[in-house]
């Protein structure tokens, strides 16, 4: 791992770097114009490799300029803020990149939680830290910290500010290493934590003599399914939850026997809860035979004197997020009413633990809630919903009655404090993710009432120019209106026209919104001087159940239509040009652009990034079956029809467009193989077609050398057929 810094250390180091790169970029000035635009005159149109890679623009202070591809590599963005319960400092986990070094980097970090200051590294140590948990008598932090080719351990800070730390687990306690989040018992004294170990090991000893064991071989042999999930295979390992004893060291193993605890999928970033009074923990698990095939996670409840499991939910559907009440009356849980569907409503349940008996707090509302907390001082909780593009905050009182609190905002995480003080984490669409103090919520977005409470990204982007965005409704399938999202270039003229690039959304239970998206970031789309339509087309979130439910069983249908019809819309703009106009999408957005691809030559150019393409071939090599069972209804073998219905391999015979294929060799969600099927196909047809092959990408591009060519690509292709 490279020597940690602080990050305006960081921006030093890259400004020294790129006074480096100006310096040399000079020598291959000429080997770059014919990759200029060719309208020399405009100043703000900057299309070569060398200004596209390069971060021109971060070294010029005295005048604006476009938002590229290194800029957007060396945004930081935050996650898992936690704080005392005056909430006087917050601490949260920073990731950062360097496109010089290809590294990536997680680090504890600690502002006021009272006004904007300076926030400073808490753990300046020569490893990564992250998941930090603050001690409920405010006393101590603990942490995930990572030493050099080490498993990743807990330790222990003192909030005092002393920079002693105290490993809490090592190789001795913890053979495997151990997972987050940390979860701190109600006294102070224990702590809960994940790591995937044997499943037949329920002991230490075992997880010791197992852990100690050499393999002999790297042969595998699978019995179940779900042997790998998402980016890596799981190697016969399993989820299992620890209770650690602070002052001792001693471990526990609680979730015993073959099911993963917490859950492997659909579960949320916390599904382990002390009960206030710490007797008891509610934890989240499958303990169905198929869980490949189903989406029944339920709550259970640990008795951790007498080692009782109760399991509490009988529903079908995903139960997940325990949360108890502050006063331990009630148990909260989000759950999915219908089974086998991953993108259900997750509505808010109340469980009285006195009664025996729940209500359903957000039913209401035909909104999904996103992320809820208890409010520590009275008989509320707070949440999110998505809501037409944003992530809104929502409270509700324990009788049902739900009020919006915070609107037009993109909350991914808060936390809430007594007489309604909270912290959100907020972004918008030309803004990248800080930390912003609510003093009272009751006061809404009156003046003063929100203020910032961390600057990470301001320098970096305080001479940034970013686009402007509109809203449309435009009538597309079944009669709905389709809520489109247009965004200008940067340094937009009244009166020029521009080329435009749809961007299609993944899910597909998804949606473009008010966001600063660290991968498919719209302003960079927008930068070289494109118009930029995301259509939150039949199947996005946001607009109620209904709407979200329709693209079930219809994945080339009415989302298609959408599209087509938002593109007859946007063919009248006086500012774009009708005869260049490109798509790209990801996931479901690369089925999408498959689809397109198979049924019209309307767009000139496309990119699919680990799009479907042979649905059938994609159940057999997926590892998530409940969703191709879910969307196509059923197995390939119980309805074939509806799976050839929408494939697009029955149709690439049509395919006419230029196309631009990208998929990661580590994607087991989409697998590669579904992009090497229809690179085949187009070329074999005579298709102008690339494919970018990515070895150590899975479905998304992470690392930052990888990430600056997949944008280099990409506005190439655009460029060249757009421009």
């Amino acid at each position: 791992m490279r020597r940690f810094f602080s990050f305006f250390t960081f921006l030093a180091v890259i400004v020294g770097f790129l006074s480096n790169l100006q310096a040399s970029s000079k020598n291959k000035n000429s080997q770059d114009k014919h990759q200029k635009h060719k309208s020399k005159a405009d100043n703000h149109d900057h299309h070569s490799e060398k200004k596209e890679g390069h971060a021109h623009h971060f070294m010029n202070r005295n005048k604006p300029g476009k938002l590229n591809p290194f800029i957007l590599v060396h945004i930081s963005n935050i996650s898992s803020p936690t704080a005392a319960k005056d909430g006087k400092k917050i601490f949260y986990t920073v990731s950062s990149q360097c496109y010089h070094g290809n590294k990536s980097r997680k680090n504890i970090m600690v502002a006021s939680g009272r006004k904007k200051t300076k926030a400073k590294v808490l753990v300046n140590k020569k490893m990564q830290n992250y998941s930090p948990a603050v001690s409920p008598d405010s006393k101590k932090l603990a942490f995930i910290g990572v030493k050099k080719d080490k498993k990743p351990q807990i330790y222990l800070q003192a909030i005092s500010g002393s920079d002693e730390l105290k490993p809490l687990t090592t190789k001795e306690n913890a053979p495997y290493g151990v997972g987050g989040p940390l979860v701190w018992s109600p006294d102070s004294g224990k702590i809960l934590f994940t790591a995937n170990v044997p499943p037949e090991c329920d002991d230490l000893d075992c997880l010791q003599k197992k852990a100690a064991a050499k393999k002999t071989t790297d042969a595998q042999l699978f019995t179940g399914l779900l042997y790998r999930h998402w980016n890596h295979w799981r190697h016969g390992l399993i989820h299992k939850l620890f209770l650690l004893e602070v002052k001792t060291g001693k471990v526990k193993l609680l979730s015993k026997g073959k099911h993963d605890t917490p859950v492997v999928a659909l579960g949320s970033s916390q599904d382990y809860v002390f009960s206030p009074d710490g007797k008891n923990v509610a934890w989240v698990s499958n303990h169905t035979d198929m869980v490949a095939a189903n989406t029944n996670n339920d709550i259970f409840i640990y008795n951790l004197k007498s080692e009782k499991l109760t399991k509490l939910t009988k529903n079908k559907g995903n139960d997940f997020a325990p949360k108890y009440s502050p006063d331990g009356r009630y148990l909260a849980y989000q759950s999915m009413a219908r089974a086998g569907y991953e993108s259900d409503k997750a509505d808010i349940l109340l469980y009285d633990l006195k009664r025996k008996r729940s209500r359903n707090l957000t039913a209401k509302l035909d909104l999904k809630p996103y992320k809820y907390k208890f409010a520590p001082d009275r008989k509320y909780i707070y949440y999110t919903a998505f809501e037409k593009g944003h992530i809104n905050l929502f409270r509700v009182d324990f009788r049902g009655r739900i009020k919006k609190v915070l609107n037009k905002k993109y909350i991914k995480d808060f936390l809430v404090f007594r007489r309604g003080k909270l912290i959100i984490h907020d972004q918008d669409i030309d803004k990248p993710v800080e930390l912003y103090l609510v003093k009272n919520i009751s006061r809404g977005e009156r003046k003063n009432n929100i203020q910032a409470l961390t600057a990470l990204n301001s320098k970096i982007m305080e001479k940034v120019e970013t686009g402007k965005v509109e809203e449309k409704w435009i009538k597309g399938a079944k009669g709905d209106k389709v809520h489109t999202l247009i965004l200008k270039p940067p340094f937009f003229k009244e009166g020029e026209k521009y080329p435009v690039i749809f961007l299609l959304h993944g899910g597909p239970q998804g949606a473009f919104g008010f966001d600063f998206h660290p991968r498919w970031n719209s302003q960079l789309f927008a930068a070289p001087g494109y118009v930029v339509v995301m259509p939150n087309f039949h199947g996005s979130i946001g607009y109620g159940q209904k709407y979200q439910d329709a693209i079930r069983g219809d994945w080339g249908g009415a989302p298609y239509q959408d599209v087509m019809a938002v593109l007859k819309e946007v063919k009248k703009l006086p500012y774009v040009k009708p005869d260049k106009i490109g798509a790209a999408g990801a996931s479901y957005g690369g089925y999408l652009i498959n689809w397109i691809g198979t049924q019209t030559d309307a767009f000139q150019c496309l990119v699919s990034h680990s799009g479907v393409y042979n649905i059938e071939s994609m159940y057999g090599s997926t590892e998530e079956l409940w969703f191709p069972e879910w969307e196509n209804k059923g197995t390939p073998w119980e309805n074939r029809k509806l799976y050839d219905k929408w494939s697009p391999h029955r149709y690439v015979q049509n395919w006419k467009t230029p196309v631009l294929i990208v998929h990661g060799a580590k994607d087991f969600r989409v697998t590669v193989d579904q992009s090497m099927q229809l690179y085949t196909s187009v070329k074999r047809l005579g298709v102008k077609a690339k494919f970018l092959y990515f070895p150590n990408e899975d479905h998304f591009v992470f690392k930052p050398q990888n990430r600056g060519l997949w944008w280099k690509t990409v506005h190439q292709w655009f460029n060249n057929c757009l421009k």
